[in-house]
């Protein structure tokens, strides 16, 4: 069994938002590159995700900014 990485709460965040974003884009693509045809709910679905993800990252912007000041 791995032993969990230990990592900074600003290093976690950017971590998850970019491991959710390459789940998502591993969900929405086919092998040779081409976009996966996927249902309406499903497709709105991962439009809420990447909304999410995108203010999450704002978030994490704005705190970064916040601690460099210090």
């Amino acid at each position: 069994m791995t032993q969990p990485t230990a990592r900074p709460p600003h290093e976690h965040a950017l971590w998850l938002i970019n491991n959710v974003e390459q789940g998502i884009t591993g969900m929405c693509t086919l092998p040779d590159g081409r976009t996966r045809d996927l249902p309406g709910p499903v497709a709105v679905g991962i439009l809420t995700v990447r909304s999410n993800l995108a203010i999450a990252s704002a978030l994490v912007a704005v705190a970064e900014a916040l601690r460099s000041e210090e």
